[in-house]
């Protein structure tokens, strides 16, 4: 290098794939200056078209080799939990009872998956309770593996010896290509009914984020980018994407949870709640204290509570593009997620042109102004039946075709709602967005279609069309207002059902004589593409404090790109009797006869798995900044007795972080 020429900088580029579009950002490594953002249109039929669009959009001048690092976040897996949408699944329960299967709530939770019970297992020490049973074990891929797309298996007390789990796995890699998730890889907890459910999402989950992370690869070997690819965790944290990969569940919150991170990179707050609005879903959390606040028990998602170790969040089906219903003059929003109209429009003149034809002849209200498009040439697939290869006949790949010119009867129509939620079909109706580009509060995509659509809609309800797209949009207000209640208040579940927090989020503020003010007392940090349409209503009513930081709309990758490596392990210490301690740990049992040697030896035991799930997490990594440990020890003691002679039971929790690149004078961290 002469003098004359200056060093090469070191970028983060940053990405955010979402259920309607994917951002990108450029920030300095070394101080996280926001060099440049951009947006794309997320192309669910080819995810990499979108990614190249949003890269491609950010990097002008930019030289592919400045680029270090390449940080992903998404809401792809959150989006497929909260729609009901995944692959189907056979899951392997070894050494489950009825009970344990009920508990798990796996088949009332998933039609797709086919739940097996086998016989094996061990018990609470790690001991063999009863030979597996290979015969059934094989007869069962045999008999499902064509008809499914990955399997789950979960063993009664897998965590103290996964010994039958691998044994399965490795029976049903020998027989078939599936891909298989075990669950004592994904959870070091006991409890075996809700571990199983963890497996059975991350199974269903492992297409949509495999399928992401190629089209990220390729995207930057177009580029000529040539950095390690990242994917950021439902806690916030940072894993090399190879690894996520095989775990998918571990992404679900990684939108929101990026979010927090971003939101406090771009505001400076220590204490907010957290406000993450998109197309599919709406997110709320809190910072305190500097940190993300974590789920003591597991992410909660769709109504499901998993072992996934994720943000303490809210996440509610309401987007920019959630489904709008009618009924009378009543209006309702999500949970599911709708192409917009006006976003069809942009393209398809056909599409207003329907609209304004079925509005001189109304067709049935379930199926006006929804339209269909078919996902890909290659739709069909072994498991379509007679009647959904007839509506694909009607239909032309990419071109939206109107419902009732799709599905003529009720039959049909539910076989096309089956077809959207397995990924054949995709529907446009009325949204949010819709709403919003009527009332000139947005103006992206043809607020001409959205008027025709409007138009038909508001002829059901008997509303004058600007009044029926207010009441879209007061009902999004609405629901993003009982979303922040049930997290500022504590958790208080369904607030909306509460008539005075009801009166303050619909904007009454009154209930009979009696007038109802809401203050949270954090500043509510609202993030996401639609958040300038809805949060200024959100704050007039709660009467909160509101920040859109500049930024605000591509906050999930900046926080994506300003994660760090976080690895977490726990052991415990178990009295055994006088003079007797066990010391429990995903390592296996060892005693001790002293208990301060039983906690050295727990803690040592946790400091020993944390740093191989950081080298794990690492894995493809050059080099990774310093490790920092942050350890508690939560014990239980007889309260008569001194120093160690009373003790019961202790827990030891370590948690290591790392910077993902060993770089000079980068900022403190503000992951959790």
């Amino acid at each position: 290098m002469t003098d004359t020429q200056a060093p090469q900088r070191s970028l983060l580029l940053g990405v955010d794939t979402g259920g309607t579009y994917t951002d990108a950002v450029l920030l300095d490594a070394t101080d996280h200056t926001m060099i440049g953002s951009a947006k794309a249109l997320t192309t669910r039929d080819d995810l990499a078209i979108g990614v190249t669009n949003a890269i491609t959009a950010i990097m002008g001048d930019v030289e592919p080799t400045e680029v270090s690092l390449v940080s992903v976040s998404t809401t792809l897996a959150t989006n497929a939990v909260v729609e009901g949408h995944g692959s189907p699944v056979l899951a392997l329960l070894v050494g489950f009872d009825e009970k344990m299967i009920e508990r798990s709530g796996i088949r009332s939770a998933f039609g797709d998956v086919l739940v097996e019970s086998v016989a094996g297992g061990h018990d609470h020490y790690g001991n063999e309770a009863s030979p597996l049973d290979t015969d059934t074990i094989e007869a069962l891929i045999e008999q499902h593996g064509d008809g499914v797309r990955a399997v789950a298996v979960a063993g009664a007390f897998a965590v103290r010896n996964p010994a039958h789990e691998y044994a399965v796995r490795d029976m049903v890699l020998s027989r078939t290509e599936l891909p298989v998730t075990v669950s004592s890889t994904l959870s070091a907890s006991l409890d075996a009914p809700r571990r199983a459910l963890t497996t059975a999402l991350n199974a269903r989950l492992l297409s949509r984020i495999t399928d992401l992370v190629e089209a990220v690869e390729r995207t930057l070997v177009a580029l000529d980018i040539d950095a390690p690819v990242l994917i950021a965790k439902g806690d916030g944290s940072l894993a090399v994407a190879e690894t996520v990969a095989r775990r998918p569940i571990e992404t679900v919150l990684s939108g929101p949870a990026a979010s927090l991170v971003g939101a406090r990179t771009l505001c400076g707050l220590d204490d907010f709640l957290l406000s993450d609005i998109g197309g599919t879903t709406t997110d709320v959390g809190q910072v305190l204290g500097g940190r993300p606040q974590l789920a003591p028990q597991g992410a909660t998602v769709g109504g499901w509570r998993t072992m996934v170790q994720a943000i303490d969040i809210r996440t509610i089906g309401l987007g920019g593009d959630s489904e709008v219903h009618t009924e009378r003059a009543a209006v309702t929003v999500g949970p599911q997620r709708r192409i917009p109209l006006s976003l069809l429009g942009v393209d398809f003149a056909s599409v207003g042109k329907r609209l304004r034809r079925d509005l001189h002849d109304p067709p049935p209200r379930d199926i006006a102004a929804v339209f269909v498009v078919a996902a890909s040439e290659d739709g069909r697939a072994p498991t379509t039946s007679g009647i959904e290869d007839r509506i694909l006949d009607r239909l032309e790949v990419g071109v939206p075709t109107a419902l009732a010119d799709v599905a003529i009867g009720t039959v049909e129509r539910r076989s096309v709602r089956s077809m959207a939620d397995r990924g054949l079909l995709r529907i446009a109706g009325f949204t949010p967005s819709d709403a919003s580009h009527v009332l000139g509060l947005q103006e992206n995509w043809s607020t001409e279609t959205a008027s025709d659509a409007a138009a038909l809609m508001a002829w059901y309800t008997g509303l004058d069309v600007e009044d029926f797209c207010r009441s879209v949009w007061s009902e999004t207000v609405r629901q993003s207002c009982g979303a922040i209640l049930e997290v500022a208040l504590g958790g208080v579940d369904s607030p909306l059902s509460n008539v005075a927090y009801d009166a303050a989020s619909s904007g009454v503020g009154q209930v009979g004589r009696v007038s109802v003010q809401l203050r949270p007392v954090d500043p509510v940090v609202a993030v996401g593409g639609p958040a300038p349409v809805y949060y200024p209503e959100v704050a007039k009513r709660l009467e909160a404090e509101l920040l859109l930081p500049v930024g605000c709309e591509v906050a999930n990758a900046i926080g994506a790109a300003t994660g760090q490596l976080l690895a977490r392990a726990t052991a415990e210490v178990q009295t055994d009797g006088p003079g007797l301690f066990r010391i429990v740990s995903t390592h296996g049992v060892a005693t001790a006869t002293d208990a301060a040697a039983a906690i050295a030896a727990a803690e040592a035991a946790a400091l020993e798995i944390a740093h191989a799930e950081l080298a794990r997490l690492a894995e493809g990594l050059e080099e990774i900044g310093a490790a920092a440990s942050h350890i508690e020890i939560d014990r239980f003691d007889d309260p008569n007795a001194e120093a160690d002679e009373g003790l019961y039971s202790a827990n030891i929790s370590v948690e290591l972080s790392a910077k993902p690149l060993s770089l000079s004078g980068l900022p403190p961290d503000v992951s959790g």
